[in-house]
């Protein structure tokens, strides 16, 4: 009997390292003391002392199992609570906003123009597309710009700079390196246009904006290919649009009498080229500077030996000058747009460019 007892006992330590779980503890412990009640006599005082020892260490046993089973499902349930979900790994995949993928997560297109032909220019390519915003604000020329906290958050903001070029934005660089910008694509429209005196003011000829508008295509559909199908249409049409103006521009100039004009700053030089015109003097010798006397004696000169009967003023300037002198020669004064200021719209340059036609063939005629 002693035997068969601690045999039993044995192989009963032996299954321990099968371990013991919460949910067969109590079948576990059953199970064995009532089998070794079965097996024994209880009047056998040295059997009953093995038997209550047995059950003493088999709830040990039991004890240590269940308390070490708990502490283990403890220690993963935290565990499991402490790990998030699998996430973006940033550092190797940055997060990209989506760029014109279609759908609600949709982020146009940024592009931001200079000055107001280049946004009208811009918008008629793009259409709804991409959002199109205009650096200078309304009244506020190109030239000796000084640039401010909100101009740097736009360029921030820029997927696309489009600036006019040959030397208009001379403060752009100092934006851009105050922007920190890395990846910003800049567009020079002024690319393939032929430049006189190192003038700017390309724009004002409709034959130089088509170049323009061919420039800043290009660039958008380079930037944006999954609407470069769409932009090339819009050109295209808008193209189109342009030779028309250019067309009627020609038409009427021709049936001018007079050719030769006097503006107030150098500003037609390429119109004049283009239509057959002659800006024969300006009035301000260098922008935003006051003209010397010697410059107006020798603009007046200029007015006496070619016969001009009117000469041109700008919106965005002070008149006194430009009415002193047409008082002492008896001449009219008219109002030419220079387009460098304005709150543009898609039509906004071609209105313009009709606008200041109109101003040539009532002063001209």
């Amino acid at each position: 009997m002693k035997t068969w007892f601690f045999i039993y006992f044995y192989e009963d330590l032996k299954k321990e390292e099968l371990g013991i779980t919460a949910s067969n503890c109590k079948y576990h412990f059953l199970n064995n003391y009532h089998t070794l009640l079965g097996n024994i006599k209880i009047n056998d005082s040295f059997n009953l002392f093995m038997l209550i020892l047995y059950g003493i260490i088999l709830s040990v046993k039991i004890i240590r199992g269940f308390i070490f089973f708990n502490i283990l499902l403890l220690i993963v349930s935290l565990s499991s609570c402490q790990q998030s979900p699998p996430q973006h790994d940033n550092k190797n995949n940055p997060p990209i906003p989506p760029l014109l993928k279609g759908g609600s997560g949709e982020r146009k297109l940024k592009v931001l123009t200079t000055i107001a032909p280049l946004y009208s220019f811009t918008k008629n390519i793009t259409g709804d597309l991409a959002d199109i915003d205009n650096l200078l604000p309304s009244g506020v020329g190109p030239h000796e710009y000084s640039f401010s906290p909100l101009d740097v958050k736009k360029i921030t903001g820029a997927d696309v700079l489009i600036k006019n070029g040959v030397n208009l934005e001379s403060w752009m660089d100092k934006l851009i390196a105050s922007a920190g910008k890395e990846k910003l694509i800049i567009v020079d429209t002024s690319s393939g246009v032929k430049i006189m005196n190192n003038d700017p003011h390309i724009w004002l000829s409709p034959k130089n904006a088509i170049i323009q508008v061919e420039n800043i295509t290009n660039a958008l559909v380079k930037t944006d290919p999954g609407h470069s199908e769409a932009y090339k249409n819009n050109a295209e049409n808008y193209i189109q649009q342009l030779k028309t103006l250019d067309k009627e521009i020609q038409e009427e100039v021709n049936k001018l009498k007079q050719k030769e004009f006097v503006a107030f700053h150098s500003a037609f030089l390429y119109f004049a080229k283009d239509y057959g015109l002659k800006q024969a003097a300006v009035i301000q010798e260098y922008p935003e500077k006051e003209p010397s006397p010697k410059h107006i004696a020798s603009v007046i000169d200029t007015i006496r030996a070619a016969g001009i009967k009117a000469i041109f003023s700008e919106p965005q300037i002070s008149p006194k000058i430009v009415e002193a002198i047409a008082k002492d020669l008896n001449l009219r004064v008219y109002s030419l747009d220079t387009l460098e200021t304005g709150a543009p719209y898609p039509e906004w340059y071609e209105d313009k460019i009709r606008a200041n036609l109109e101003v040539f063939k009532k002063a001209l005629n």
